[in-house]
């Protein structure tokens, strides 16, 4: 999530205040419609539909809160834009493996 990036403190400010305060960029870009994505969510035909997806997962992957969703499973075809050699890279999540030993 943004637990990186502070927007208010509900114990100084009502929630109400906080939430219509734009004057911080990354809420007034995440009220933004269309929102300001670049990449191959800012080309994208279904913008309109899916927003640009989880910005936090661009955040988190990229440092960039505005870069393409690197979870978008579409194709290039598919959202309607020019093949791209560049494209953020991912890698599956693997947790560690726990061994249990059973005694018996």
């Amino acid at each position: 999530m943004w637990w990186h990036h502070t927007l208010g403190n509900v114990k100084s400010r009502p929630f109400s205040e906080i939430w219509m305060d734009l004057g911080d960029p990354l809420m007034a870009g995440l009220k933004t419609r269309p929102r300001p994505v670049h990449g191959r969510c800012g080309a994208c035909q279904h913008l309109a539909i899916c927003g640009g997806n989880t910005r936090v997962r661009a955040q988190q992957v990229t440092g960039d809160p505005w870069a393409e969703d690197p979870g978008c499973y579409l194709t290039d075809e598919e959202i309607g834009v020019e093949p791209s050699a560049t494209r953020v890279e991912t890698t599956a999540f693997q947790s560690k493996k726990r061994v249990i030993n059973v005694a018996h």
